[in-house]
Formats: C-alpha cells, sequence, structure tokens
C-alpha cells in the first residue's frame, strides 16, 4: 500500500518537490503523505523552502481573476479577482514571496488570503501622479512605496516616495525633479538607509531620508557604455542578494529587429554591485559569480534565490521580453552569455510588466475523517484548471 511508505522515504520525496502543485498533491494522497509535512516541519528534516516562482500577470479589469504561470510546467492558475483595486498598485515583498494591492485607507490586500494591513493615512502632500504607486516590502517591514512620472512637453522625470519603517508613526516622503531627461523604466530600491532611483541608464541618484545630506550621484564605470560591446540597454532590475545591492541591466543586440541575429546571442545581461563607500560605484561582477544563483527579473520586485534550493543549476536570470507579436520568459546563462526561450506566453500575460510570485501552501493537520472530503476537493480543483485555464 502506498500509505504504508517509510516516513523517512515520504521525506525524501517531499523535498524534492519544487513545483507547489505537486507539493499539494503529494500531501493530499492520504493521511500519512500529509503529515510527513509536519514530521520535516518540526525539525527531523529540512522540508521544501523554496518552490519555484510563478508569473502573476496585470489585471486588466475589475472583475478579472488574478492569473499566475508556471512556466517551468507550463501551467495555468486563477484566483478570485481582488477587492477594490485596479491592477496597477501592486506592493511586492523584496524575496518574492508575497504580493499585496495597495487600497484606499491606505492598507494592504492579500488578494489570495484577503487580509489586510492597515497602514497610517498619508500626509497631506503625498500626491501621487498619474497612476497610484507601486512598492517593495522589505525583510525588515520597511515598506517603499513610489510613483515616476515623465512631463510629457519637456521630458522631465519626477519621482515621489513615501517610506514606512519600523516603528515609524507616519511616512518619510521624498520627492525630486531631475534635469536630466529619461524615457525609460525606473529602478528604485532601498538600501542600508537610502533610496536609490535611477535617472538615465548610466546614472544613480542616491537620496537620504530624514537628513540634511546632499544626494549622492552614482555613475557607471566606463566598462558599461550606453552601447554595450553592441546592444543596448532595454530594461533595469535592482535587487539584494547576500547583503549586496545589485543592478542587473538587460540589453538587446542592435541587429535583433532586423531579424538577422541568432536568439542565443540577442541578450546580453550585465550584473554590478554597489560598493558602498565614501565615494559609491557600481561595480562588475563576473558571471562565474554568479553560478550559484538564480535571478528572477521583474516588476516592482526582482530577487535572486540560491540554485539548491530551487533544485537546479546555478547562474541562470529569468526575465520576460515581448518580441513582435509574441511574449515570452527567456533565460540568460552568466557563464556564456547565451539566452534560450523557456516559454512563448499564452494570451493574459502580454504585457510588459509582471511579476514574480514564491507560492506558499499552507499543509494544515487534518482529521481522519476529513481526507476523503478533502481529497475530492483537491482533485475537482486540479481538473477544473486544467479545463479552464490549462496551459
Amino acid at each position: 500500500m502506498w500509505s504504508d511508505l517509510p516516513p523517512d522515504l515520504l521525506g525524501d520525496i517531499s523535498v524534492c518537490l519544487h513545483d507547489v502543485a505537486d507539493f499539494v498533491r503529494f500531501h493530499a494522497v492520504c493521511k500519512p503523505w500529509r503529515e510527513s509535512h509536519q514530521r520535516l516541519s518540526s525539525g527531523k528534516k529540512t522540508t521544501t523552502d523554496q518552490f519555484l516562482p510563478w508569473l502573476l500577470a496585470r489585471n486588466k479589469k475589475h472583475d478579472d481573476p488574478l492569473k499566475f504561470r508556471c512556466v517551468f510546467s507550463k501551467s495555468t492558475y486563477l484566483a478570485p479577482p481582488p477587492e477594490s483595486c485596479t491592477g496597477k498598485n501592486w506592493v511586492a515583498s523584496a524575496d518574492g514571496t508575497a504580493v499585496r494591492y495597495l487600497t484606499v485607507g491606505p492598507a494592504l490586500h492579500d488578494p489570495l488570503t484577503g487580509d489586510v494591513t492597515r497602514l497610517p493615512p498619508f500626509n497631506d502632500d503625498i500626491k501621487w501622479a498619474e497612476e497610484n504607486p507601486s512598492g517593495i516590502i522589505y525583510n525588515d517591514g520597511t515598506v517603499l512605496l513610489y510613483s515616476t512620472y515623465t512631463r510629457r512637453y519637456d521630458g522631465t522625470p519626477e519621482f515621489k516616495a513615501a517610506l514606512l519603517r519600523p516603528g515609524d508613526g507616519e511616512w518619510t516622503v521624498v520627492q525630486r525633479t531631475f534635469e536630466s531627461p529619461y524615457y525609460g523604466m525606473f529602478c528604485i530600491a532601498y538600501h542600508s538607509g537610502k533610496i536609490l532611483v535611477t535617472i538615465e541608464p548610466k546614472l544613480w541618484h542616491v537620496v537620504t531620508p530624514s537628513s540634511d545630506d546632499e544626494d549622492v550621484l552614482v555613475r557607471m564605470p566606463s566598462s558599461m557604455p550606453l552601447k554595450y560591446g553592441g546592444h543596448y540597454y532595454v530594461y533595469g532590475h535592482v535587487l539584494e542578494s547576500c547583503g549586496e545591492l545589485l543592478w542587473a541591466s538587460v540589453h538587446l543586440r542592435t541587429d535583433f529587429w532586423r531579424g538577422t541575429c541568432d536568439l542565443s546571442r540577442a541578450f546580453l545581461v550585465v550584473v554590478h554591485a554597489l560598493e558602498e563607500a565614501l565615494d559609491p560605484r557600481w561595480v562588475l561582477k563576473k558571471g562565474i559569480s554568479l553560478a550559484n544563483l538564480v535571478l528572477f527579473l521583474g516588476w516592482p520586485n526582482s530577487f535572486s534565490v540560491e540554485a539548491s534550493r530551487l533544485g537546479m543549476n546555478g547562474g541562470f536570470a529569468y526575465f520576460k521580453w515581448h518580441g513582435q507579436n509574441e511574449y515570452g520568459v527567456y533565460r540568460y546563462n552568466f557563464i556564456d552569455n547565451t539566452t534560450e526561450l523557456v516559454e512563448s506566453l499564452p494570451q493574459g500575460w502580454h504585457s510588459e510588466r509582471c511579476t514574480w510570485l514564491v507560492p506558499q501552501p499552507t499543509i494544515a493537520p487534518l482529521h481522519q475523517g476529513h481526507l476523503a472530503t478533502a481529497a475530492r476537493r483537491n482533485s475537482n480543483m486540479i481538473r477544473s484548471e486544467k479545463r479552464c485555464c490549462g496551459p
């Protein structure tokens, strides 16, 4: 009988399940298999602590369900639509384990559980730009909300941020109007008590909140001009990894749109680390130094994971890109500087802005009398996913 498998064997299988759907189905088979999760969590064995992330698509309408895509298993999942939000104002955790919607109040609304976290009211001087703010929740509990806007008549970028640190009773507001025109997508981060924002692809603005210190400009080294070895800058992503602040910039071959270059050589992902000193600067990281990491580049957050936690090889970056009438997820290899298409995305993900979300399943204790009902419910859910929103 499958239910008679040795507990140690069940534990060995469970820790190898990095696809969250497989993990949930495994623990729904029978009570001994379900209880294997409790045994792992009690300290006898380290359980799976990192699942393969899903892509979360932006909502186009209030009543649209949330769409999740696992590009590794080519599966789509749906969740009920979030309440009272437009899908523009995402607030994601820095490590990718949660996403929230900023609702009126203000409050952070969990679209999956319905939990609501109330935030202090905004000050009278906080008036956001044309779109609602986006943001990031950092591991220490700091909440950074921000909005960027480029004036149409002169291209001048404007930036506004509201920062709420643990113990703060009110928001710290930072506003800047920059002189240098910038028509690309901004990168924003909070690191070591400072806010960093790009002004242009080669220039960063470092702001110290609640201080009279002057802002600091950090330029890129000459090793990375705007056109890098026949590539041009298209996107930037900023993330923390092992205490370092990394800037992963995605570059595209200049002849890509003419169709004369091989896809494997179409992209170049360059990673720099912020060297924090009296004169901060960006330092190029060699590909071999990233060999144990996997980077997931998205919006509003990006994050890195140790490859061993995912049961996969390291030295890769996953990112979304849209070509001519096609949207896909690509994987860049930092060791040999090649790119491959992981999956062409189906309808519903045809937007430049998608975020990665690491699912966090909960395996609750279950009484024997409820097991058959739960198993049938789980089976019905799986069939519904395959029928309504399969690959």
